[in-house]
């Protein structure tokens, strides 16, 4: 909501299915460009009553499909429907049919129907006797950004990532360190972050035909490059393995020269960064890796010394959905934010790590 109010657009309403807004349209482009914590946004096309499929398909008929698919573009419909449209796999074929019997009806050649990967995606939404049929701007969910070649243990999203970074109150230009970076999502959203000066879903637009065609004449800011001769952003890991599936995204997400990765235990980590700076990272907790629990708590006694003892007046942002663990940290929690990850309750804690005599 908050994301949404800073573009400069009104929200309408919002439910389990989403928050539904409106706007100049080129408020609407900056919002998809820039937003952090949005899974999908669509174009919503008509938003009729209907208590039957049949009343789906003449709805969906009516539409000027030619507008936005194409001959050559591939097509796919996502639908997640209840109560009088309960049958979601049955809403999705009504939908293709309306589709492809307009076109049939003009004498258009037919689009393929691609279900993994398409050009266009087509949302379907239903609840109570109102259905809405959406466009998506942006294709594909924008939490898979499309450089995660490998992920590696228990990865955080992508839209995750992002919402540590900004329960953390980093900034571009701020130095950042994850001394457990698994795969390295956390810096290269960063990194990103950084490098497309906001505009954190650009390689996503750039490939959709859908905002193509919405927004032709739209040019995307110029990328900058990063800070000759210095890092800010610091990756560790104690697995090697971890490490080289980090450093293979980062070359994916065009950002290898703005993070350092190195091998690395996060109980053996010294400060060579700096007097300030932020620390975001996603510790393992039980259930997220099969460890056992007891030794997670003293795993993160001793982080909690490491980081005191040599990250005074740093800030700490962690992601956790073990509850009883944060406390082995030692620190007041400043502010948290609940979400759920991989199914399981979390949140993201932040702390101040406040200067204090060396604790041994």
């Amino acid at each position: 909501m908050e994301e949404i109010g800073k573009s400069h657009l009104t929200v309408i309403n919002s439910n389990r299915g989403g928050v539904f807004f409106s706007g100049k349209a080129g408020h609407i482009v900056d919002f998809t460009l820039s937003t952090r914590f949005a899974s999908r946004v669509n174009l919503q096309l008509i938003q009729e009553k209907g208590n039957d499929y049949e009343a789906l398909y003449i709805a969906g008929k009516k539409l000027p499909w030619e507008k936005w698919i194409e001959p050559d573009l591939s097509f796919r419909v996502d639908a997640q429907t209840k109560d009088k449209l309960s049958n979601s796999q049955f809403a999705t074929h009504r939908l293709k049919d309306a589709i492809l019997d307009y076109l049939r009806d003009k004498k258009i050649p037919l689009p393929g129907i691609e279900k993994k990967i398409p050009d266009i995606t087509i949302a379907l939404r239903s609840f109570l006797d109102k259905f809405s049929i959406e466009l998506s701007l942006t294709g594909e969910s924008l939490s898979r950004r499309g450089y995660r070649v490998e992920a590696g243990l228990a990865p955080v999203r992508e839209t995750i990532a992002q919402a540590m970074l900004s329960v953390s109150d980093w900034k571009p230009g701020k130095v950042l360190l994850d001394p457990m970076c698994g795969s390295g999502t956390v810096l290269i959203e960063a990194a990103l972050l950084e490098k497309l000066n906001g505009e954190i879903n650009r390689y996503i637009l750039e490939e959709s035909s859908v905002f193509g065609k919405l927004f032709p004449d739209f040019v995307f800011s110029k990328a900058v490059n990063p800070p000759p001769g210095t890092f800010r952003y610091f990756g560790f890991d104690h697995d090697s393995e971890a490490i080289r599936i980090a450093k293979q995204n980062a070359y994916e997400a065009g950002v290898e020269d703005w993070i350092q990765f190195e091998e690395g235990d996060v109980l053996e980590l010294k400060n060579s960064f700096g007097e300030e700076g932020h620390i975001v990272t996603n510790p393992p907790y039980g259930d997220r890796l099969g460890k056992p629990i007891d030794n997670l708590r003293e795993m993160y006694f001793q982080m909690g010394k490491v980081f005191k003892n040599e990250f005074p007046g740093w800030k700490l942002t962690v992601l956790c959905g073990e509850f009883s663990l944060l406390g082995k940290l030692g620190m007041k929690e400043k502010s948290h934010f609940p979400l759920k990850h991989a199914n399981l309750k979390a949140k993201i804690v932040d702390y101040e790590i406040r200067k204090s005599s060396p604790i041994q």
